[in-house]
Parts: C-alpha cells; sequence; structure tokens
C-alpha cells in the first residue's frame, strides 16, 4: 500500500470515529437530559468532555498506527476489528478519568450520562469500522488488492495449486494465470538444463507472464525432483530481470509447507514436523497435541501405518459420554489418534501446559485433507448419512476440490445390518482401495463402528459426523469469527434446538462441574 493511501485511509478511521463519538455524544444527551442542559455550568463540562474524547481518540490512532504490529482494516476480520475497538475504547476511558479526576470534576459527571457515552461510542465505532472494512474490501484497492499473480507449476499440480490460492490469497493478490513448467524444466530429463529448446521455452514463460501484467510470480516445485535446485534459481533470476517478484512454494516430504507448519527456532523458521506423541487426559479421555495442517501432514505420512486403525474427534459432549460409560472411553483412548473438537476442551489442554494446542474439528480437518489431496495422491471413501447428502456430496466435492480421487459414497440403512451385509461392507469398502474412509454415522455410533471394524478395514476411518453435511450444504457451519471465539456449539443450537437443546444443557454442565469444581 503507498504511504498517501495508508495515510488516507488513517484520516478517514479517524473520521469515523469522530462521527462515531458525535452521535455517541447526542444520543447521550438525549437520553439523560432530554436534550437539555439544566443547569448552566453542565454545558462548559459536557464540552470539555467531548473536546477531550476527539483528541483522545486520535492520539490514541494515531499511536496504534505507528506500531510495527499494525495490521490495515482490511486484513482484520470482525474478531480483530472487536479487539481492536475494545482497547482503543478502554484507553479513551482511562486518559478522561485522568482528566477529570485533575481537573476534580469527577463529582459533576453524571455516571449513567458517562456510561451511555461509552456504549454508545463502542457500538458506533465498531459497527461504522466493520461497514468502512466491508466497503475496502469490495471495491480493492489497485496498490494493494488488485496485484496481479502468475503461478508456475507443473501439469500435474495445476488443479491443486490454483484451487489453494484462488481461496486463500485473500485481499492482497488476485490470481492471473496458471502456467506450466514441463516445457520449460524437463521433469524426465534433468539434463536439459542447457538444452537449447528448453531455453527457448523458459524465455518464453518468462514473457507470458510479463504479458500477462503479473507483478509477482507463486514457483511450486516438488522437492523430489532432481532439477528443483537448479529450477529455482534459473526461473528467480529470470523473473528478476523483468522487476516480477517471486514467491518460492517449498515441499515436506511432498507436502506443501503452510504457515501452521512454520516455528520460530531462535534465528532460524524451521518447518516442524510433529511426532504426535504428546498426550492430554482430559476428563479420561487421551487427547493428541497438535493443530489442523500438523494432524494433516501425520496422517499422510503415516498413512500405511494407520491402515485399519480409527481416528476420534471428541467434543465436549462425546467426552462426557466417555466419562460416563467406561465401554465408550475404551473405543476413545484405543484409537489411533484422539482429537479435541471442542475450545473448552483445547482450553483444558492449554492450562494443562500444552499452550500451543489447537482445536481441531473434523470438518477442519476435512478441509485440510481435502485440499492437501487434491493431487490424488492419497483416495477416499464415504460412508455414511442419508442419500440426500451423499447425492450433494458426489455433486459438490468434485467441483471445489478438484483433483481430488473419490473412489465411492455410501448411505447405510438407518439400522442394525446383519453380519452377511456387514460382511458385504467390508468388502466393498476394501473392494474400493480407497486409503482414507470418512465416516458420518454420528456419536457415539461411528465410534462403534469404526473400533468393531477395527482390523478389517483396510484403510484409515475418520469419525466425522456432521462434517458430510457441512460440505453436502444442507447444514450451514458457523462463520470463521463465531469459531475463533468458540461459540460454534452455540451457532449449531440455533440451528437444531429441538435435539441440542437438552444435550447441551446435560453435557455441558457435566463438563463444567467436572473439570472447575472436581477438577478431574
Amino acid at each position: 500500500m503507498s504511504l498517501s493511501r495508508s495515510h488516507k485511509r488513517k484520516r478517514i478511521l479517524l473520521i469515523v470515529d469522530a462521527v462515531s463519538l458525535s452521535l455517541a455524544y447526542i444520543l447521550m444527551i438525549t437520553l439523560r437530559f432530554n436534550w437539555h442542559f439544566k443547569k448552566e455550568w453542565m454545558v462548559p463540562l459536557y464540552s470539555m468532555i467531548f473536546v477531550m474524547e476527539i483528541l483522545f481518540a486520535t492520539l490514541v490512532n494515531v499511536y496504534r498506527g505507528r506500531r510495527l504490529d499494525y495490521k490495515p482494516i482490511e486484513d482484520m476480520d470482525p474478531i480483530e476489528t472487536f479487539t481492536e475497538v475494545f482497547k482503543n475504547q478502554v484507553m479513551l476511558f482511562v486518559f478522561l478519568l485522568i482528566v477529570l479526576m485533575i481537573s476534580k470534576d469527577t463529582y459533576f459527571v453524571s455516571r449513567l450520562a458517562m456510561a451511555y457515552l461509552v456504549i454508545f461510542n463502542f457500538v458506533f465505532v465498531f459497527s461504522f469500522r466493520l461497514i468502512y472494512r466491508g466497503i475496502l474490501k469490495k471495491n480493492g484497492n489497485p496498490d494493494i488488492h488488485r496485484r496481479k499473480l502468475a503461478a508456475l507449476v507443473y501439469s500435474k499440480d495445476v488443479d491443486h495449486v490454483r484451487a489453494n490460492l484462488e481461496k486463500g490469497l485473500g485481499i492482497e493478490f488476485e490470481l492471473e494465470d496458471v502456467f506450466t513448467l514441463d516445457d520449460a524444466y524437463s521433469i524426465e530429463d534433468t539434463r536439459n538444463a542447457d538444452d537449447y529448446e528448453a531455453v527457448i521455452n523458459r524465455e518464453q514463460l518468462v514473457e507470458k507472464v510479463k504479458d500477462a501484467g503479473c507483478s509477482d510470480a507463486f514457483v511450486c516445485i516438488s522437492d523430489k525432483l532432481d532439477i528443483t535446485n537448479y529450477v529455482r534459481t534459473d526461473i528467480v533470476r529470470r523473473l528478476a530481470n523483468e522487476g516480477i517478484n517471486t514467491y518460492y512454494g517449498l515441499s515436506l516430504d511432498g507436502l506443501w509447507v503452510t504457515n501452521h507448519l512454520i516455528r520460530d527456532m531462535g534465528y532460524f523458521q524451521t518447518s516442524y514436523f510433529s511426532a504426535m506423541s504428546k498426550r492430554c487426559n482430559v476428563l479420561g479421555v487421551n487427547f493428541a497435541v497438535s493443530n489442523v495442517d500438523n494432524a494433516v501432514l501425520y496422517v499422510r505420512s503415516h498413512i500405511k501405518e494407520l491402515f485399519g486403525k480409527y481416528i476420534c474427534f471428541c467434543n465436549v459432549h462425546t467426552t462426557v459420554e466417555a466419562s460416563d460409560h467406561p465401554d465408550y472411553m475404551k473405543i476413545q483412548n484405543g484409537s489411533a489418534l484422539t482429537f479435541p473438537d471442542g475450545q473448552p476442551i483445547v482450553n483444558r489442554i492449554q492450562k494443562a501446559g500444552f499452550v500451543k494446542a489447537e482445536r481441531i474439528a473434523g470438518p477442519d480437518f476435512m478441509e485440510a485433507m481435502f485440499s492437501s489431496t487434491m493431487d490424488s495422491k492419497l483416495s477416499h471413501f464415504f460412508y455414511g448419512s442419508s442419500e440426500e447428502t451423499i447425492a450433494l456430496l458426489k455433486e459438490k466435492l468434485p467441483k471445489r476440490f478438484p483433483g481430488m480421487d473419490i473412489r465411492g459414497f455410501y448411505s447405510p440403512p438407518y439400522r442394525e445390518l446383519t453380519p452377511e451385509e456387514d460382511e458385504e461392507v467390508v468388502e466393498m469398502l476394501n473392494g474400493s482401495g480407497a486409503d482414507l474412509i470418512w465416516i458420518g454415522l454420528g456419536a457415539p455410533k461411528q465410534e462403534k463402528w469404526m473400533a468393531a471394524h477395527e482390523g478389517q478395514v483396510h484403510g484409515l476411518m475418520l469419525g466425522v459426523g456432521a462434517g458430510f453435511n457441512f460440505y453436502a450444504g444442507n447444514i450451514k457451519r458457523a462463520p470463521m469469527w463465531v469459531r475463533k471465539i468458540g461459540m460454534e456449539w452455540l451457532y449449531r443450537l440455533f440451528q437444531d434446538p429441538k435435539r441440542l437443546l437438552k444435550r447441551y444443557l446435560v453435557s455441558n454442565a457435566k463438563f463444567l462441574w467436572r473439570t472447575f469444581v472436581l477438577r478431574k
């Protein structure tokens, strides 16, 4: 973003905050004093308060805007905006309180009027900033939002890279086009470094990127290629000669390195590979401590060792169920991995000392695994849910995750299968050759089914419950900001109160009692 445009946006934010304070001040006078100050001394007092608030708001915005960790408003999500506004309002209130104490006017100021002013100002500032943020994101900005990006990849990775870049670029870049490296840097023949025809193709490739008007390029090369180092140095040099910035995609054991895999190690930035050995016991359930990206990386790199086993995603309800029923507890702890699918559980894990533990919800794991397997290196089978949901999955998954290798779908009848039917199901799953068997039977049925078929099904079973419905689209998942504050359960409750109200009341009450009172 240019310096002048950055200053312009900061000025607009100052105007937004000033307008918000003015409206809050007017509303306060209307409600508290009915548009009329009853005593003459009130006019200069509340005028001074208004002027001080405007002055402090300006100083706070200028100070926070100069911090190194300052994020432009269009890059903040609603939760970050809420936090920013809350911090600003706290600072404003403290400054104003100090001024009133110094001037010895605290006795004369109406506490109700001050409460109105603080509350209304917060509501107006937060609301107007969200509106301004929405306008910026919608209209874009030629200096930052319209930077054109070209992706340079091998043909086998085109669909995978395109889909992930289009989903994850945000507002800074716009994916202009994807170009293949096959003719310029041969995978099969690494001796073509000085080949005349290959050199011509490289020049043409760079020319295509330049003609497309791209200011940046994303070069994505597998670490399995012998020619990788040459490609990296050659293409970066050629693009730099044309004034095109280069982002080099790195991979670890054939998997692209994401921000959740990066760790600071003193001076170095490292790629973190979890051995998935950390466990934390919450109400008797042994939870694996990790994050979504590391969990996906672990499963992909250990898939052969995990064949015939199962993975559970355990929320507050299923944790309490396991605590109440020893047989179900044995199933949860008998899994290859049991991940915490609930923020209250993650909070307990973090308080136990695992401060970097994150929630690994079934739908989030599915999203990351689907994206990661658009290279068709792992295959999928979907077992469970209704015929309607399965039909929607068949339609939507290939469109959303092109290149994903799906071996089959099956919706079992809503009854216990006969031994013959069960044997046919196992034969069908094994016959598909699928590596990942997604089970959507609902808890605790799906965990019991997976435990009963451990060692019989050749692939890795994953019990994801409502995950089928989220990706089918017949149940809408909570927005990201709701998930960030750990209130997805409340969003689900509003969607299906009849089924979930009793479960949440009983399970949540038991969880709170056992973790905070009994401290299990």
